[in-house]
């Protein structure tokens, strides 16, 4: 069984190992590293999520990948969901880790944290982002790597991937999830309003993130995860590991058919 993981904005693949020491030895696991990422080859210009799905594909070829499942968090989430729509014999299901929309255009997105970056510096910047996380459930010590990490992206990196990120979901998100034709499991922990803050999932289920997936993504698992911050890996790095050892062994994706097939069954919407 092959599992690729793909990190969020200003993460890292550090932010897995909770979660991959838990696999047993028959699971062969892919930790993508995107330009510019701490362990990673510098990012040099502007890039996409495509150019981030065409390059984890890559790192999946590098490993012999033919098939694989992908467990995306945050951005990840959304690049998972790029590379699956336009390599759909690739990916035989997603887990989508508490995905989100950024409620800005690009150009509003970006200047906003130019301005914050400007005002606090990287470090004052990251730490403000983790804070805002709903990370108290975490240890001091994962909070401090957390800020670390996105600490040490240059400045064009957080810049450059902000804008692809508010860039997708402006014009690729929905595209994207209308030529999904993968199992796709989500696992939601907060929501993120109109004004970018971020609050319980349980007191909050509607969000533009989850709303969009339960209406066109007809096959989708949502799992409402209950008094867990952004990093669900990092504090129930179980949950995700109970998810990937549930994969059929006899998974190859042989289910994936053409673009945009889909029945009239309605989202199956648990409540964890």
């Amino acid at each position: 069984m092959n599992v690729v993981f793909i990190h969020g904005w200003a993460c890292g693949w550090q932010d897995w190992t909770s979660v991959t020491s838990l696999l047993p030895v028959n699971v062969k696991v892919g930790l993508a590293k995107l330009p510019g990422s701490p362990g990673a080859f510098p990012l040099e210009g502007a890039i996409s999520l495509n150019d981030c799905a065409a390059h984890v594909l890559s790192e999946a070829d590098n490993l012999d990948f033919d098939n694989f499942a992908l467990v995306g968090h945050s951005m990840g989430a959304r690049i998972a969901l790029e590379l699956a729509a336009n390599w759909p014999r690739r990916v035989s299901r997603l887990l989508l880790i508490d995905g989100s929309n950024v409620p800005e255009d690009p150009d509003q997105a970006t200047s906003r944290l130019a301005g914050q970056l400007e005002q606090f510096g990287r470090r004052g910047c990251a730490e403000t982002a983790i804070e805002s996380m709903m990370v108290n459930n975490l240890d001091p010590d994962q909070r401090w790597h957390l800020v670390t990490r996105v600490a040490q992206h240059p400045t064009n990196t957080l810049l450059a991937y902000y804008y692809a990120m508010a860039a997708w979901d402006q014009g690729d998100f929905i595209p994207a999830l209308d030529r999904i034709t993968c199992p796709v499991t989500v696992l939601q922990s907060t929501s993120l309003d109109e004004h970018e803050t971020r609050r319980s999932v349980i007191a909050h289920p509607s969000s533009n993130w989850l709303d969009v997936i339960r209406a066109r993504v007809s096959l989708a698992e949502i799992r409402l995860v209950p008094d867990v911050g952004h990093f669900v890996m990092l504090e129930c790095p179980q949950m995700v590991a109970s998810w990937i050892q549930k994969i059929p062994q006899t998974d190859r994706g042989d289910h994936c058919g053409s673009f945009g097939q889909k029945t009239k069954q309605k989202s199956r919407w648990n409540l964890t």
